[in-house]
């Protein structure tokens, strides 16, 4: 575990509510004297995080989220049922990213870098991360303070890791990779899309295989997380945050947007798309080119945009087809 993360999200020094509401000129309710030491989605938090939420009703994880201290919207009324002090502000998102580069950028520390004397480091690389014996860094990639590559892992021509990022044992890294990327997160400022930061990095477990020219991007406040014997194709993102399970598998051209959680041994077909904070269950299949915008149970196969029970999306395309041969 790096210095400046905790097992739900990211670290703070200890932080008052009142301090917290004066930095981002907010408006206390609850106990003012509580303290917080991290900062962690609404599913992670404890007592001893801070957490934010942007609506002004108290449903879906707000019900049961149990965060020492909360940012919500003006206008947000009372308490969420397990948490004791909310600060409303004008934007929760923004007021968190800016709490985040005061208060928790300083504490981001790297620690020095080292090569094993059995690592084979290509020339043309630029290594001043950890690489642990066996691996085999190709030419031209680029391991930095911070990022880490596991017992006989390769990286073929051209990979660039991010600081943050922790590659298991016995992976392989197509030319072209990158792995800890900033995310797609933007806010707004005034009239203006400021970038959001992306402290979380990207944890990749053993042999795992990442396609030529994938993406995997860092988390907001967690790692993007991606199991064990894994295995992708070209040309695959995946998106801040994600959390993708063991054994999955993604053809060609395929993606998920932000906070998508895939459980253990789902397939994707080629171009397969899932839409930001969509869960897909264990064992689940997307047929290729489909369009994922809701959750996915366990077991399932699902087909088209939006895509549905492939059965059901066969009869669809088949009753269209009739159709269209009665009324050319």
């Amino acid at each position: 575990m790096l210095a400046h993360r905790t097992e739900r999200g990211l670290r703070l020094n200890a932080l008052s509510a009142a301090s917290i509401a004066h930095h981002c000129e907010g408006l206390l309710e609850g106990d003012s004297a509580r303290e917080v030491t991290g900062v962690a989605p609404l599913s992670k938090a404890t007592s001893n995080d801070l957490a934010f939420w942007q609506q002004k009703d108290w449903v879906g994880e707000a019900r049961t989220t149990c965060a020492g201290i909360l940012l919500v919207p003006f206008g947000a009324e009372g308490l969420p049922p397990h948490v004791g002090t909310v600060i409303q502000v004008a934007d929760p998102y923004s007021a968190l990213c800016n709490l985040l580069q005061v208060f928790h950028e300083p504490l981001v520390e790297w620690k020095e870098g080292k090569i094993s004397w059995d690592a084979e480091v290509h020339p043309s690389a630029v290594v001043e991360g950890t690489v642990w014996p066996g691996a085999r860094i190709g030419p031209h990639c680029v391991v930095p303070l911070g990022a880490e590559v596991g017992w006989n892992t390769v990286l073929e021509a051209n990979v660039t890791l991010y600081p943050g990022v922790v590659l298991g044992n016995d992976c392989v890294l197509q030319a072209g990779v990158v792995v800890g990327s900033r995310g797609f997160g933007f806010r707004k400022d005034n009239s203006a899309w400021v970038a959001v930061p992306h402290y979380g990095g990207v944890e990749v477990g053993d042999r795992v295989h990442l396609g030529a020219n994938s993406v995997v991007a860092s988390g907001f406040l967690m790692p993007t997380r991606i199991g064990d014997d894994s295995k992708f194709d070209s040309f695959v993102q995946i998106g801040h945050h994600s959390q993708i399970g063991v054994r999955v598998m993604m053809a060609s051209g395929a993606g998920v947007a932000g906070g998508v959680w895939v459980g253990d041994d789902c397939a994707f077909g080629g171009a397969a798309q899932v839409a930001e904070h969509v869960r897909i269950g264990a064992g689940a299949q997307i047929a290729a080119k489909s369009g994922v915008s809701h959750d996915v149970p366990a077991g399932a196969i699902v087909a088209g945009f939006p895509a549905e029970p492939i059965a059901q999306w066969r009869r669809a395309v088949l009753a269209l087809r009739k159709l269209a041969e009665k009324h050319p």
